[in-house]
């Protein structure tokens, strides 16, 4: 019996330390906090994990949706969150995490440096509809001129992808909006273009305009404009009144001595008889005309009139404010004359080179 006793003493300290040991083999579980994302429109959040352990460093990224709004602020709970070379990172907390972004409006944008540009004729404002255009079958549209800076058929531009998006759909929805290219006269090669608006799917209001344009061969680039959807009975230009003086300088008589000026938008002709004196003019502002001069005189043998086309003296003038106008000779007897000052004289003196 007593060595029964003492084997049974011995097994129990043997196995004591083993027992001790499989305890030892099986820690706590660490708790596990979730990550989630506060939903927009405007952004998206992506390559994140929906959880994670405290103390490990949670990747991510995150991008604009659209294209009229850039990243700002980044935050997990109330923390700003830094992007590094591997993206938007922070340490896990000992709690769940909201990821939130800051969005900020880009604004208008125009880069100076590529290829792509409003032309004169856009004034950011879009002329609405009356109540009988709209019943009417007529397809109203209205154009949004685009000048491809330094661009020409040597380019050789054939094929360009565009996107083009409005902010607001209320205002002008994006299906109301295409982009069609202007070709050169003697090939296909594409030198220009428009955003054509359907006015009968706009309604009074502003809105962003967003083109960017991608072509086959060539960088070009992107524009986003403020526009105003305007009444019928509002103009879409701004105006001021210009006062045209005239000299005749040459042996021609007066009263038969005209001037044509367009402007280079529409091509639309005003004609002056320069023997009726001084002319009050209603120029658009930030718009490039187009001038000439003549002398016409009827010859009833053929039963027409006999046109000379005569010349216009050059001159530059600016003012203290920076404002500067011009007329300058650019053809053959044809000048381009540019004004930004309001109110003021403009002469024209007929010379013959």
């Amino acid at each position: 019996m007593r060595n029964l006793k003492f084997l049974s003493i011995g097994l129990t300290i043997v196995l004591s330390p083993l027992i001790l040991s499989s305890c030892g083999d099986n820690p706590p579980t660490p708790k596990t906090y979730n990550i989630s994302v506060e939903p927009s429109e405007l952004y998206e959040v992506y390559n994140i994990d929906t959880s994670s352990q405290a103390g490990f460093t949670v990747y991510f990224d995150v991008r604009a949706t659209s294209p009229f709004y850039e990243i700002g602020e980044v935050y997990a709970n109330e923390e700003i969150v830094i992007k590094g070379s591997l993206g938007y990172s922070f340490i896990m907390p000992e709690e769940d995490v909201l990821i939130s972004v800051d969005m900020k409006e880009v604004g208008e944008y125009d880069d100076l440096d590529d290829h792509l540009s409003w032309g004169e004729s856009v004034s950011g404002k879009i002329l609405s509809l009356t109540e009988e255009e709209l019943e009417s079958d007529i397809p109203y549209t209205q154009d949004l001129q685009l000048v491809f800076d330094g661009v020409s058929s040597a380019n050789w531009i054939t094929i360009i992808d565009d996107e083009i998006y409005s902010s607001n759909q209320d205002v002008i929805p994006d299906d109301a909006l295409r982009f069609e290219p202007i070709t050169a006269s003697s090939s296909n090669a594409i030198i220009g273009g428009k955003i054509v608006v359907d006015l009968t799917k706009v309604s009074v209001g502003t809105t962003y305009i967003y083109i960017s344009l991608d072509p086959n061969n060539f960088s070009l680039g992107t524009l986003i404009k403020e526009f105003e959807v305007v009444a019928p009975d509002v103009p879409i230009y701004e105006t001021m009144d210009v006062t045209f003086t005239f000299t005749n300088d040459t042996d021609y008589n007066i009263e038969n001595l005209f001037l044509n000026i367009s402007n280079t938008i529409d091509g639309e002709i005003t004609t002056i008889n320069l023997n009726d004196g001084d002319y009050v003019f209603e120029y658009n502002i930030g718009f490039t005309y187009r001038v000439s001069v003549g002398y016409q005189e009827y010859d009833p043998a053929t039963d027409a009139y006999d046109v000379i086309s005569l010349d216009l003296l050059e001159w530059v003038g600016s003012n203290l404010l920076g404002e500067v106008n011009t007329l300058e000779r650019i053809d053959n007897h044809l000048y381009l004359l540019t004004l930004q000052t309001p109110s003021i004289e403009v002469p024209f003196t007929v010379i013959e080179l």
